[in-house]
Order: structure tokens, then sequence, then C-alpha cells
């Protein structure tokens, strides 16, 4: 294993759950002052990983939002900074967020430079305390463009599966997972783990992506329709994967983002429902922290999906709007969330 290069002092102490939160650009120098911040997202023209403080991630989509925001994700613990060749990474003793950028090359295909980056951040987990992963993020520049005669993005579904596919049992283990197309640039893998196995959720109005038939990609989709993470300090929170208009594994409502945005919602709801109505309606626990991303392929989309969203209740507080192409390209919008139940002060 290669020498670890600790970017930041060594802090000590750590306890979860996750927080996300929305805040101004402005305010990133105060945040980057605290120590319990695991990651921040810069939504930027391209991606990359600030090296100096790997807590920082630039993902390479626009904010289309009236006013520049960056996406902290904060523990409750110390956190100290890392690298180890292509990966660097933030630990608080309980979760670690980390981020690799791969640099393409004409002689090497997607799919191989998939399989290569995969199979080191699993050497890399497998050797680390945090070994089960229960989130990605994947920004994939040109997801729809055709080389070698594939799609870009079902070239990266290979590459995913013939990595992940080695590992026993794998279909029952799988993270949350989103892959959004970018402009230029590596691609760029982030990843959230922790040192206990997330629960697998799946969703009834879908087929399981890593059971979708050939006609979408050579190698199915390898993901969860969302995971849950259930902390000992009474916090189960559930990370939502990127979820479009699909039913089955259909895409429906082509051309038509009023209807996309509906099934959308109403794929959303049927992950949200099960996991919040099972603790909140029963008076186990109280929503304490949420958050939801929203990709739109078109910019112009913007006023028409977010007046939609305004008026539905039960989505998460925070939402902010972002440009990226989506891995099919039907498709016009696509939906990630993260939501926190606790049962601490249920009746608060």
């Amino acid at each position: 294993m290669q020498q670890q290069d600790n970017i930041l002092s060594r802090q000590q102490g750590c306890s979860v759950p996750l927080s996300v939160e929305q805040v101004s650009a402005s305010s990133l120098p105060a945040i980057l002052r605290r120590n319990d911040v695991l990651m921040v997202v810069l939504f930027s023209a391209g991606s990359g990983i600030v090296h100096e403080d790997p807590r920082q991630v630039c993902v390479g989509v626009e904010n289309l939002g009236h006013a520049a925001a960056v996406e902290v994700w904060r523990g409750s613990g110390q956190v100290t900074c890392h690298r180890q060749g292509r990966i660097y990474w933030s630990e608080n003793g309980e979760v670690l967020f980390g981020h690799m950028l791969v640099e393409e090359t004409a002689a090497e295909g997607l799919d191989a430079s998939i399989e290569a980056a995969y199979n080191e951040i699993d050497a890399f987990l497998g050797a680390s305390p945090y070994p089960f992963v229960f989130r990605f993020w994947h920004f994939i520049p040109r997801i729809n463009g055709i080389e070698r005669g594939i799609e870009r993005y079902r070239a990266f579904c290979v590459g995913r599966h013939s990595a992940v596919s080695l590992q026993s049992g794998f279909e029952s283990t799988l993270p949350a997972a989103s892959a959004v197309g970018t402009d230029g640039g590596g691609v760029l893998i982030s990843f959230a783990s922790g040192r206990s196995r997330p629960v697998q959720v799946e969703n009834p109005r879908q087929v399981s992506a890593f059971r979708y038939p050939p006609l979408h990609a050579p190698r199915s989709p390898l993901f969860s329709r969302a995971v849950c993470m259930n902390w000992d300090t009474g916090e189960r929170q559930l990370f939502v994967s990127g979820t479009a208009s699909i039913v089955g594994h259909e895409s429906r409502h082509v051309g038509n983002v009023v209807a996309q945005t509906a099934e959308t919602c109403r794929n959303i709801d049927a992950v949200l429902n099960g996991f919040v109505n099972g603790d909140v309606r029963a008076g186990a626990g109280r929503i304490a922290n949420s958050g939801l991303r929203v990709y739109l392929r078109h910019p112009e989309h913007l006023d028409t999906v977010a007046e939609i969203l305004g008026a539905r209740p039960g989505l998460p507080d925070d939402i902010i709007y972002l440009q990226g192409d989506l891995c099919r390209s039907e498709l016009l919008l696509e939906m990630e969330g993260f939501i926190t139940v606790s049962s601490r002060n249920a009746s608060g």
C-alpha cells in the first residue's frame, strides 16, 4: 500500500450521523474553518478535487438557482484529510468521504478506466476501517456520447460491472448511486463509506437496476434505489439514488417535462414512504435533516419544475437545481435525496 499523505492536521473524536445543508458560496471560508466538515460540493464548470483540502470537490455541473450555493456535509466529530495515490479522502472515525478523478487516455476505453478505478477504490476501502460504501456519485463527461461504437454511459456500466460483479453476493450489498453528465474533464467518482453495512432499499414501481434487461446496456447498472444507514445514535438516514421517470425498466413521458417530474416524484415517494411512514407516523421519530438535488437536462425547464416541486408537500427542505445530462438521452430530469429520521426528542 502506498504511503498515506496526511493533508490536514489530525484531531481526535467522532460521532455520527451526517447532516447536509446548502449555504451561500460567500460563507465558504467560514465553513472550511469548521473541523466537522467532511465534504463541500462546489457546483462549477469543471470537475476536480481541491488537493490542498480534499473536503472540497468540484462536480462540473452548473447551479441553476438564483443564488450561488454550495452543499456541505458534516459529521459530529473531528475530521482529518489524507491522500493515497489517486484517492483523496476525509474521515472522522465513523465515516469516510473519498474522491478520485479518473483521467481517460486515447489508448484506454472508458470501461477499462472505470474498472481500474473501482478496483483501486475497492482495495483501498478493504484495507481501511470503512469497508462498506453506502453512496457513490459519478460525474461523467459526454455521458450520452458515442465512443468505440457504444454510448459512454453504457461503457461506464460495463466497467463498473466488471469490477463489482467479482464480489460474492454483490447484488445484495449495492450502494445508492447516481451518474450525471458533464461537459468535459475527467470522470469524477465520489463515495461515502462507513464501518457498518447499509440496508438496501428497492422501489416496488421499478425493476431493480441490477436486473435491467440488456437493451439498456451490455451490463446492468449496479446500484440500489436507496440505502438506509442505522446509526447507534438513534438516527436512521436514507440515501436515495438518482431517480427519474422510469416505471418498470422503461422511460416514461418522453419529451414532457411536466409528466416526467410527476412520475419522478411518484418514484421518490415510493422509496420514501416506507422509510418515513414506518418511523414518523408511528410516533417513533421526526424528520431531522433532508436535502434534494434536481438535475435538469435543459436549463429552460427550471421554472416549470421548481413550480411543480414547490407545490408538493413532503419533499426535503433544501432543493438545489443543477444542469447536467442524464444516463438516458430521453430523460429530462433526475432527482436524488437524503433524509434523516431521528428517534431522539421525537415528541419535541
